[in-house]
């Protein structure tokens, strides 16, 4: 049963296996969002909720069922790298460029720097955004929003986008990524991090100890395995996610590891380019915020690992050219 959540719960997670194709980049300041009529236990989901990042002393649960208490030397090593790194950095474009980036992976009760730099007016029409592209790239989604449960009958217009901000409120709690480099091009900054991953475990561990496991949970997951339906296997794992953290809005999982070592050794490499204006105004588009949401690294991860990487050559070539 542990393979199959960890397998299910990585289509989600790593929505570039998918095998993305390029989208056409959307402009900023996108209108708001149609509230549709919300039926079953997300109904009271709170949008607004915003989760604090994790206490560095905390205990936690092994897959061995055993409980530890730990401060992580190496995360708090890893917070005390990046703090430092920023204090140096003067160049007023990357300050609030990385304040994007920390509004997401460093505290996320500062989301609304995110929220606002990616046009939105809040993370409800973010996240609908997010899960609209995300259907171009699942067309069977396309086919049928409905997904009915237990005589519920789920919109997953609404449920999915809730699916997607649950999954994204764990990075909230890691207090932490990598700045590994940074180059300015006009109104552009170019940024290499790396970022931690999430254990799909913990939803399968968090979801064993609901009461609810048997009559309504279990059910989900043998949708999730069996069911002739692409589109109700995907939305059975969705609800299952939603149904771990009991539909709150600030429902979360531990990261992979948590606040152990293997935080630091299992993560992924973000390439990110986010615009800001001579009056520190920031801007992301939306490819580059499904990128930063980690929704989909496919493409444009990869395109602006090379811009970068060509952009970092150029200044060092002119550089050695003008010391000869």
């Amino acid at each position: 049963m542990k393979n199959v959540f960890k397998i299910s719960a990585s289509i989600l997670l790593c929505i570039s296996l998918a095998g993305c194709g390029a989208k056409q980049s959307l402009e900023n300041n996108e209108p708001e969002q149609k509230y549709e009529d919300i039926e079953g236990p997300g109904k009271d989901f709170d949008w607004n909720a915003k989760v604090s990042p994790f206490d560095t002393k905390q205990t936690y649960e092994e897959k061995s069922g055993e409980e530890n208490t730990s401060k992580s030397a190496a995360v708090l090593s890893t917070q005390n790298v990046l703090e430092s790194r920023g204090k140096k950095i003067t160049d007023k474009k990357v300050q609030e460029a990385l304040k994007v980036v920390d509004s997401f992976y460093v505290n996320q009760e500062n989301i609304d720097i995110l929220v606002k730099a990616a046009g939105y007016n809040n993370q409800h029409d973010m996240y609908k955004k997010a899960w609209e592209e995300l259907k171009k790239t699942y067309t069977v989604l396309n086919k049928d929003v409905n997904f009915k449960y237990q005589d519920i009958n789920y919109n997953m217009n609404e449920y999915g986008p809730m699916a997607l901000k649950v999954n994204n409120n764990a990075y909230g709690k890691t207090r932490w990524y990598t700045l590994n480099d940074y180059i300015v091009n006009n109104n552009k900054v170019y940024l290499s991090i790396s970022v931690p991953n999430i254990d799909s475990y913990q939803y399968y561990l968090k979801a064993s100890k609901k009461s609810n496991y048997k009559s309504f949970i279990e059910p989900l997951i043998e949708i999730n395995k069996t069911s002739d339906s692409a589109a109700n296997r995907i939305y059975a794992k969705l609800i299952f996610y939603l149904a771990t953290v009991d539909f709150k809005g600030d429902g979360y999982v531990d990261l992979i590891g948590n606040n152990t070592d293997l935080n630091l050794r299992n993560n992924t490499d973000l390439y990110l380019v986010i615009r800001v204006d001579d009056s520190g105004n920031a801007e992301i588009d939306t490819e580059n915020l499904l990128n930063l949401l980690r929704i989909d690294i496919g493409v444009v991860n990869e395109n602006n690992r090379e811009k970068l990487r060509e952009l970092k050559f150029k200044i060092e070539n002119s550089e050695q050219n003008s010391q000869q």
